[in-house]
């Protein structure tokens, strides 16, 4: 192998796409010779990426050449943002730690292969979706550390010092990252310890790992159907809030969960005959001994919330169905979090922050924004303020009722309610590390979870999609009614039909029964997993009437259909296909 040239670039604003970034992409080849840092090049600058060195094989420009149709003499040394191009290099025959000589000085160790981003696919034309045909290719580059610095120049030769054993081939590792080839939690342990491995590949890596393990949670130590669950004990967390912390009677091994996901509990409200209610969960452990659910009580309430307050104590028994929800904590993501809670709405966020935190140092920085009344109607401050003293952990509370004895500064610190232009200023600091260095990001990059109430959460989330929020990473979820929901103008009885059955019942307000109770204790047997609108398990063709959501997170996914689960009549009679 043979060092045909050595490039540099200086970092600049560059209008891609039309928008500014920094970037050092631009490389232009240098005569002469160039010192060879631990850093890399000198002379030339980075952005983002925090590998030492990046070479190609001179050969791959002709071959990118005939793949895009165009004339190789257009494409300078460096335009592939390499700062080597070597003539004969081929990474498929190298694997992450084989140590190459460059010249009599220079010694380079393989971190791992190129990962190509959008600024590939702008110089060279193509749609981001040929990201992952460069990558795959075989014919991306290399990374590499430098192992012994010195001097280096056009014309060196280039030989391979040193093989690694019990590591990974490059083109291995790209179809790893890029899910080619399919890997489980060993392999990637196993590659997630190599010295030296570049911390690109490794980013992705480590995603893909938390993304197994929280598949995992979802499948291990479940049970079928009912399960019955003993009160522990019980916590006041505030004059409306109590925690109910729940072991199993049967001392066997309780189901993992992920962050963000509720339990359904069966209460055994007397004249109800199946009273089912659901809560998140509010705390989270890797290999959890007992669940907390956090409860408020509810203004004029006479149902699940006040039977939990007023009914329920040490030694209590409840039935529990395995933890479910869709709402979770994406901890495979790279990106910084936030995390918006109105009231109770913490619940659910509070176990995405710690399970957020067990991601190690290497996590991305946390944002944890709280809304409520005041201090004595908080929930969880001690928690919180144990999470903000956490590195990269950020804690901020708003208060929109504050007492004469809660201190602006230390108790709070925004009177009133949240607005954009709050959000903006306590994420002003908004960054990752990636591999040491820090690299700046705007606030709307972010992945950003909310939970609260409906009119709470649409002004938040509208102003936030407006403000330039990836509507794909911003999550929601409520434990109230919608606003349409609150049109509704609520019926004392009904007639329901289950046609293919050829059963008729009363539905009755008082009994404060969903459609799918009503038809379990008319001897039917519906499809269902949730009981709250989220699995759409028991979706079932409305054919005659109307009806209203009580307790649904999300509506069904086919028109014409309604969700058991969470409706009640509308109307004084509905037809149902069941």
């Amino acid at each position: 192998m043979r060092l045909e040239s050595v490039c540099t670039g200086k970092t600049r604003h560059l209008d891609i796409r039309g928008q500014s970034v920094k970037t050092a992409f631009l490389k232009s080849a240098v005569s002469g010779p160039v010192q060879v840092t631990l850093d890399g090049l000198q002379g030339n600058e980075v952005a983002v990426h925090t590998d030492a060195i990046y070479a190609i094989a001179l050969q791959h420009y002709q071959h990118w050449a005939e793949r895009l149709d165009v004339d190789v003499v257009d494409w300078a040394p460096g335009f592939f943002a390499e700062n080597l191009r070597i003539d004969g290099l081929d990474e498929t025959a190298l694997n992450v730690g084989d140590v190459l000589s460059v010249g009599d000085e220079v010694r380079l160790s393989v971190s791992g292969p190129r990962v190509p981003c959008f600024k590939l696919c702008w110089q060279l034309d193509q749609p981001d979706t040929f990201i992952r045909e460069f990558a795959l290719s075989g014919k991306s580059g290399v990374y590499f550390n430098v192992e012994r610095p010195g001097i280096i120049k056009a014309g060196d030769e280039i030989k391979i010092e040193s093989k690694a054993t019990g590591t990974v081939g490059l083109l291995e590792l790209s179809e790893y990252v890029f899910e080619k080839r399919t890997i489980d939690e060993d392999i990637l342990r196993h590659i997630l310890e190599l010295p030296g491995l570049s911390e690109t590949s490794a980013l992705l890596l480590r995603n893909k790992l938390y993304q197994i393990l929280d598949q995992q949670r979802t499948s291990g130590d479940r049970w079928q159907g009912w399960r019955e669950f003993n009160v522990d004990h019980v916590v006041e967390e505030t004059d409306e809030i109590k925690s109910f912390f729940l072991t199993p009677t049967d001392a066997k091994l309780l189901a993992p969960f992920r962050a963000g996901q509720f339990i359904t509990v069966q209460l055994p409200i007397k004249n109800i005959e199946s009273a089912i209610r659901v809560w998140s969960l509010s705390d989270y452990d890797n290999e959890p001994e007992q669940y907390r659910l956090s409860i408020k009580r509810e203004p004029q309430s006479t149902g699940g919330s006040a039977f939990m307050h007023e009914d329920v104590t040490v030694g209590s028994r409840l039935k529990l169905k395995p933890p479910m929800g869709r709402f979770v904590l994406d901890r495979s993501s790279f990106k910084p979090v936030l995390l918006i809670a109105g009231g109770i709405g913490i619940t659910p966020l509070l176990s995405m922050a710690k399970a957020h935190l067990e991601r190690g140092a290497k996590a991305p920085p946390l944002y944890f924004i709280h809304c409520c009344r005041n201090r004595a109607a908080q929930p969880f401050r001690e928690e919180l303020d144990q999470l903000s003293a956490n590195k990269g952990v950020n804690v901020q509370h708003v208060y929109d009722q504050p007492q004469i004895d809660d201190l602006l500064g230390t108790d709070y610190q925004i009177q009133g309610f949240l607005s954009l232009e709050h959000i903006e200023a306590f994420m002003q600091d908004c960054h990752i590390i990636h591999g040491g260095k820090r690299i700046d990001m705007p606030w709307f990059e972010s992945d950003i979870y909310l939970c609260g109430p409906p009119v709470f959460q649409s002004q938040l989330v509208d102003s936030l999609i407006e403000a330039g929020a990836n509507e794909n990473r911003l999550f929601t979820e409520s434990f109230e009614s919608s606003i349409d929901d609150v049109r509704h103008v609520p019926i004392e009885k009904a007639e329901v039909v289950f046609s293919t059955s050829g059963k008729s019942v009363i539905w009755r307000s008082d009994e404060d029964k969903t459609l799918l109770e009503l038809a379990e204790a008319a001897g039917l047997d519906p499809d269902n997993a949730c009981r709250m609108g989220v699995c759409q398990s028991c979706s079932t063709i409305l054919q005659e009437g109307k009806i209203h959501y009580k307790y649904s997170l999300t509506h069904p996914s086919v028109e014409g259909q309604v969700l058991l689960c969470s409706a009640v009549p509308g109307s004084e009679r509905i037809v149902l296909e069941l």
